[in-house]
């Protein structure tokens, strides 16, 4: 746990820094401005109406004639205002150029006879070097006869929001924002961004010619404040508005002072949601992996806006966000690497090291049909399963962490002697399995345990052979496997098994022999079963059974029967040719009923060498269960082509009753170990007996293998027995030997 307690926290630190850096730099801004301008779509309300714009729009200035007003025209429209009762007329223009004199001071009168009503616009100089503006303020005659506000405003990348301040200052002289003067602010100076919550749809707007003209009420405009400005719709003082589209400045004035009318804005910026996130994936880092207090602190976020907002509070959750989301990442990469998915267990990568451990043995429990076992199962029934076998585990030992990964728990404790680890191997297996059938009533979840002792390899290597030991004790049935220098010599045997099995399935040369069966009432071969006999590059022989052993553990059974089936066939055409009624038998695994590819390629053999398939038996071993639903169709599909099936090594493993409803066979094969002790008990003799009885009732052959006298073969051939194979007539000969026999036309029993 220390070593994921280090990776997350390390995430942790990052994922803090990536958005602290984030919202130094303003990345995140365009991100902030769309969520608060959809905060404000969700919040619209309609403006209040006791600030109105005057617009000088394309209207105003057809009517005109003009590009723009005059200053006469101008004077004329502030005395219409001042008449109708207006308390403040604001103007979104500085009035900074010089005009004709005449109207410049028909201009200048106005603005005294309207002192203290009147205010012009100014632009504060900005910026600094090469990229310094000048100011752009009113003329002195104008300046000295009205009042001067800022009209100065700062829009975000992709005009998503803009900012103003309250108050700005130029050559020290401190003047308000026209959305100051517009709301009578007196609170501190602060920069601010306006809610866009109220609906600039629904602010009053009056055409200037409108005003001029008198076209207006009075009692329209009277007691309201004025701001005017220009509204064309290709003037440089017209936004994008978020939420409706193109608007003029004066606008943003005007939503600017009914945000200050509900009080000081206060802009947090990203600190406090920053402190808070960083709180939040700090927790995630050091507590379980289940928690989710960075999901809890993204949603409190997100909805605790929507409550600032009211309050005309700002902050910035974005760099939050980026920091969470980076740090969640960063989490569910750790988790997907070092925990289970579906439970709350570590992965074996948590528990792994690239450096040895001489003190500690590692343990591997595989725990067998797992998915057969949990079939009905919710994923927390799994999770708790799995959590109260490490409990086991842990027990009141010395057991450290304990890791799940597919259907295996992992972990390390203090090493032992040999003799004492096979003891506590041995009596661990016991427990878990006693505790799987009593506390889940399953008498199918067998564990089966590997150990690895190799103590000078890292860590990592030790645990992948403690699986493969407990995967081997799996499937060999034995309850734990010890991975140690004798099982390391053994294991690297069938490594060297399976190589030599590869270069004789490339070069297609595995020997193969027959071993007649015997008609026990005539002494006629009848038939032979196919038996691999083979001298790899004329070296020692190959055990058969290790081989088989070795194919199925390098998935290379079915390409090993095709070979040994092919060789049969060209052998098998000989005696067919002495004997039409000959069968010739080739075992394959039953498992192998499932996979279509192989029996599409068997057909494939039977037309290439036009081979008669009522001629061929396939003879099925299996020692594990098989699921009815995946062999059926194959089953039918063989026996509509003629191909005959023999339950081969009945009453061993799997081969019982079971096998003989599942597997609808013409022919059954009686294990030898009955057969051979036949003579000594009377046991086997029943067990042979009841086989044949109960095959002949279901209209099966019955072959009996492992016959070795006479004794034998006659009590078999009075108990009704068909057929026999064994040392008495024959071993395994290679296929002209066979046709000599078969050709000598000699009865077997009498040879």
């Amino acid at each position: 746990m220390v070593l994921l307690r280090r990776k997350r926290l390390k995430v942790a630190l990052i994922a803090i820094a990536i958005g602290a850096i984030s919202g130094v730099l303003e990345m995140p801004l365009p991100l902030e401005d769309m969520y608060s301008a959809a905060r404000a779509r969700l919040r619209v309300r309609p403006a209040p109406q006791d600030i109105v714009m005057v617009s000088v729009d394309h209207a105003t200035l057809n009517e005109l004639g003009k590009p723009l007003p005059s200053r006469r025209d101008d004077s004329q429209l502030m005395d219409r205002l001042v008449a109708a009762g207006v308390e403040k007329i604001v103007w979104d223009r500085a009035h900074a150029d010089p005009g004709n004199p005449a109207d410049d001071a028909e201009f200048a009168r106005a603005l005294e006879r309207h002192k203290g009503k009147v205010w012009l616009g100014i632009l504060p100089k900005e910026g600094a070097g090469f990229a310094e503006g000048e100011a752009y303020a009113p003329l002195k005659i104008f300046s000295d006869r009205a009042a001067v506000a800022s009209m100065m405003g700062h829009s975000a990348p992709f005009d998503l929001s803009v900012t103003f301040q309250t108050e700005v200052e130029q050559d020290q002289i401190p003047y308000p924002a026209i959305s100051a003067v517009l709301s009578d602010y007196k609170g501190p100076r602060t920069s601010y961004r306006p809610d866009y919550a109220f609906n600039a749809g629904t602010i009053p707007v009056y055409r200037y010619i409108d005003i001029l003209r008198d076209r207006v009420p009075a009692n329209e405009l009277a007691g309201k404040n004025v701001v005017i400005g220009k509204a064309f719709i290709d003037d440089s003082d017209v936004f994008r508005h978020p939420i409706y589209g193109k608007l003029p400045g004066a606008l943003y004035h005007i939503l600017g002072a009914h945000t200050l009318k509900r009080g000081t804005p206060v802009d947090l910026f990203w600190y406090p949601a920053l402190a808070l996130a960083a709180a939040a994936i700090l927790t995630q880092a050091l507590i379980r992996r289940r928690s989710k207090p960075m999901w809890m602190a993204a949603i409190g976020l997100l909805a605790i806006t929507f409550v600032l907002d009211e309050f005309t509070i700002h902050i910035d959750i974005m760099s939050a966000l980026l920091a969470m989301g980076w740090a969640g990442i960063g989490f569910h990469r750790i988790n997907r690497r070092y925990y289970a998915s579906d439970v709350d267990a570590m992965t074996t990568s948590a528990i792994s090291s690239d450096k040895p451990s001489t003190e500690r043995d590692v343990y591997a429990l595989k725990i067998a049909n797992l998915a057969e076992i949990s079939e009905e199962w919710s994923a927390r029934d799994i999770g708790d399963f799995v959590n109260t076998l490490i409990a086991y585990v842990k027990g009141p030992g010395e057991v450290g962490d304990v890791a799940f990964e597919r259907d295996l728990l992992v972990w390390l404790a203090p090493r032992m002697d040999a003799i004492e680890l096979e003891r506590h191997a041995d009596g661990l297996a016991l427990m878990l399995k006693t505790a799987i059938s009593h506390e889940w009533q399953s008498a199918n979840g067998a564990p089966a345990l590997g150990v690895d002792t190799n103590h000078a390899l890292p860590v990592s290597l030790r645990i992948k052979k403690a699986m493969q030991a407990a995967e081997e004790a799996t499937t060999r049935g034995v309850r734990f496997i010890i991975n140690d220098a004798a099982h390391l010599e053994a294991r690297n045997h069938r490594l060297e098994l399976i190589r030599t099995l590869e270069k004789g399935l490339r070069e297609r040369n595995i020997g193969v022999a027959y071993q007649p069966k015997v008609d026990l009432a005539s002494g006629r071969i009848v038939g032979a079963e196919t038996l691999i006999r083979w001298r790899p590059d004329g070296g020692e022989w190959v055990n058969p059974q290790e081989l088989v052993l070795a194919a199925e553990a390098g998935d290379r059974i079915n390409e090993l029967t095709l070979v040994v089936m092919e060789s049969a066939l060209v052998d098998g055409k000989q005696a067919i040719a002495l004997d039409p009624r000959f069968k010739l038998a080739v075992n394959m695994s039953a498992k192998s009923l499932s996979d279509t590819h192989l029996l599409f390629d068997i057909m494939t053999l039977l037309g290439r060498y036009n081979f008669p398939p009522e001629n061929l038996t396939l003879e099925l071993t299996e020692t594990a269960k098989l699921e009815d639903h995946r062999i059926a169709p194959q089953i039918a599909a063989l026996k509509s082509r003629g191909i005959c099936l023999s339950i081969d090594d009945f009453g061993t493993g799997q081969s019982n009753l079971e096998y003989i409803e599942k597997l609808p066979s013409s022919e059954l094969k009686i294990d030898k170990k009955f057969v051979q002790h036949m003579a000594t008990s009377e046991e086997s003799r029943a067990v042979v007996r009841a086989t044949i009885e109960i095959a002949h009732s279901l209209g099966k052959v019955v072959v009996a293998e492992g016959v070795e006298d006479f004794a034998v073969a006659a009590s078999l051939r009075a108990m009704g027995c068909d057929q026999a194979q064994g040392y008495l007539f024959s071993r395994a000969i290679a296929m002209p030997e066979l046709l000599a026999m078969m050709g000598g036309g000699r009865a077997a029993l009498n040879a």
